[in-house]
C-alpha cells in the first residue's frame, strides 16, 4: 500500500496470531473468470464482473476467514489510486502501484494476514488492472468495488 514502516508494507496483525489461521479452506473460481478481460467484444463491461464474480468471490473470501479491515485498507489503497487517475495524473505513473497491489497481497498472505484466495484475486486480476486507464477504471474497480459490497462483513 502507500504506507510503508521501515522498508515494507503495514499490515495489520502480527502474522503470528495462531487464533487466525487464514490458509484457504477451498477456492473454486468461476467458470470462465476473466478469460478474456472485464470487457466483451465490443468493450462494454460484462455483466458478470459486477453481479456473478464478485458475489461468488466475497463468499470465497468470508468462507477463507478474510478479515474486513484487509479488505478494507486494500480497497481503500484502489480508490486512492483511482482518485488520483480521475484527478488527471497519468495512468503509466501510476501504473506501478497498480502492479505493487498483487506484491502487498503476496505479502499479506505471507504474514498470514489474508488467505491465498485474497492472494489470487490480485494474481489473476492485475494483467488486466495494468493494461490501461479502462482497464483499472472502468473493469477492476467497478469489480473490486463490489466485491466489497457483496461481503457479509463488510455491510
Amino acid at each position: 500500500m502507500s504506507t510503508y514502516n521501515k522498508g515494507g508494507p503495514i499490515s495489520s496483525g502480527t502474522g503470528r496470531n495462531p487464533q487466525r489461521n487464514v490458509r484457504p479452506v477451498s477456492s473454486v473460481w468461476p467458470a470462465g473468470y476473466l478469460k478474456n478481460g472485464y470487457f466483451d467484444d465490443k468493450g462494454n463491461l460484462l455483466p458478470a464482473v459486477v453481479i456473478d464474480w464478485p458475489q461468488q468471490i466475497a463468499k470465497m473470501f468470508y468462507k477463507d476467514n478474510l478479515q474486513t479491515a484487509q479488505l478494507r485498507k486494500f480497497f481503500a489503497e484502489v480508490r486512492l489510486i483511482e482518485s488520483q487517475l480521475m484527478a488527471g495524473k497519468d495512468f503509466n505513473n501510476l501504473k506501478p502501484r497498480i502492479l505493487k497491489l498483487q506484491a502487498y497481497a503476496f505479502y499479506s498472505n505471507k504474514k498470514h494476514n489474508a488467505p491465498d484466495v485474497f492472494k489470487e484475486f490480485f494474481e489473476r486480476n492485475i494483467k488486466w488492472a495494468s493494461a490501461n486507464s479502462k482497464g483499472f477504471l472502468e473493469g477492476f474497480v467497478h469489480h473490486f468495488e463490489c466485491v466489497v459490497a457483496y461481503f457479509p462483513k463488510a455491510n
